[in-house]
């Protein structure tokens, strides 16, 4: 008897034990039908063949020893089978039969094993320099009661873990793009018991620093120091360079602040200070502050020399003598000198020639009377010598003139500057020199009569 069949087989596939459930549907054949039929007390006549309905279901074992051997230790089956004979009435032949197998299986062909797989990712993918990144692996088709060993490694910075997830710090790490790999392995198999994958990650330049400057003071003359501070911040967190220009004068500082030396600046024009600032990354941030130097202030009008007072000497007997007429004269300009006693003050006198005949010193004479008369005279001004000058000049005439000469002012007439030793101060009221009649050879002879 044998029996054609349809086979479903549900079969577990992977690890060592292999378990399977079966259920064979089909017919039968038999060439000993007759015989059955005597055996049950029926006659039976034709042939002895016959077909019929089959049926088997069961289940075992498989113990996998390699890719092509497997120890099968028990397949348990119940197999029926019913066949019928038209000849006989009200005949139906049903055989319930067991059936048990044990062996070994030979399994030829079919797909080679799928090697294991693994894919990793990096979160976040993104960072800035010193932030953390993280690593994690899944994997495929190693046997999932085997335990797996990882091995990591990573581009840039420095990893740690040895399970399906691993740690890599960036500290110190310069921004770029990096890449974290890991050997997943299967140290129960000898064969396709390792898988790789590697993820990227990219380690970003920060934001540049910023800074800030302000200037103190910021207006001020040429040749004066003005202090630059600068605010400055960086978002790493890094320490900051600082490094100053100006375009005018000169600036030094390292740290925070510089002083800015305006020395050689142009008045009146505006000197810009800046600041660089640089983090380690090279990046820079930039500020400036402006400083205004002061114009140079307006030129002080200067007043010209004026005359302020004017005598003449008309007394024949004391041509040198300040006489009532140029008192009075003289109290007003002492007066005057009394209020603006910041100026200076030129006592000029004159002389004609036929009296320089006679007296070769009188025009000198006649200014260091005048200046006696206000520094000592009676009249009592007491006028501080040291604000007045005596001179002679040159224009040919019996009198004298004061002049104030302003601060910053020039006296410019051409003159001759007295000397006060050789030349003695008189009283007004000093009486006249006498001179004796001299011989007729020295009679020629200037007289130095005053």
């Amino acid at each position: 008897m044998f029996s054609p069949t349809c086979l479903a087989q549900i079969k577990k596939h992977t690890g060592k034990v292999q378990p399977f459930g079966e259920v064979l549907v089909g017919a039968a054949h038999t060439n000993a039908y007759a015989n059955i039929a005597n055996a049950e007390g029926e006659t039976a006549s034709g042939s002895g063949n016959n077909n019929g309905f089959a049926l088997a279901a069961g289940g075992g074992i498989d113990f996998k020893v390699n890719q092509v051997i497997s120890f099968r230790p028990v397949q348990v089956d119940y197999l029926l089978t019913r066949f019928s004979a038209n000849h006989v009435a009200n005949y139906t032949a049903n055989q319930n039969n067991f059936r048990y197998f044990a062996g070994i299986v030979f399994t030829f062909g079919g797909a080679p094993p799928i090697p294991p797989t693994a894919s990793c990712s990096a979160s976040p993918s993104q960072v800035m320099p010193g932030d953390p990144v993280s690593a994690t692996v899944a994997t495929q088709y190693f046997n999932p009661k085997h335990p797996l060993t990882y091995a990591w490694t990573s581009t840039g910075g420095r990893v740690s873990g040895t399970t399906e997830t691993a740690n890599i710090t960036t500290t110190g790490v310069a921004p770029g793009n990096y890449t974290v790999s890991v050997t997943a392995t299967d140290e129960k198999e000898k064969k396709n018991n390792t898988a790789n994958c590697s993820a990227s990650f990219t380690i970003k330049l920060p934001p540049p620093p910023t800074a800030s400057c302000v200037i103190n003071p910021n207006s001020l003359k040429s040749g004066d120091m003005a202090t630059l501070s600068v605010v400055a911040q960086s978002p790493d967190g890094g320490q900051l360079t600082y490094a100053y220009a100006t375009t005018a004068g000169r600036i030094s500082g390292t740290g925070s602040s510089a002083t800015l030396d305006t020395t050689g600046a142009s008045p009146g024009s505006s000197i810009t200070a800046t600041a660089t600032v640089t983090n380690a990354y090279n990046e820079t941030g930039t500020c400036e502050a402006a400083v205004n130097v002061a114009p140079l202030p307006p030129p002080v009008a200067v007043e010209e020399t004026t005359k302020v007072g004017e005598c003449s000497f008309n007394n024949s007997n004391k041509p040198g003598r300040v006489d009532n007429e140029c008192k009075a004269t003289l109290d007003q300009v002492a007066l005057l000198i009394q209020k603006e006693p910041n100026d200076s003050y030129v006592i000029v006198g004159y002389a004609e020639d036929e009296e320089t005949e006679k007296m070769t010193q009188l025009a000198g004479q006649r200014a260091v009377n005048v200046k006696y008369y206000l520094t000592q005279g009676e009249g009592g001004q007491q006028i501080n010598p040291s604000l007045l000058q005596v001179k002679a000049g040159a224009e040919k005439t019996k009198a004298i003139r004061i002049y104030r000469v302003p601060n910053g002012a020039a006296f410019t007439e051409q003159t001759t500057t007295v000397d006060e030793t050789q030349v003695q101060a008189q009283s007004r009221n000093a009486p006249a020199k006498k001179h004796h009649k001299k011989a007729a050879s020295d009679s020629t002879a200037p007289a130095n009569q005053q």
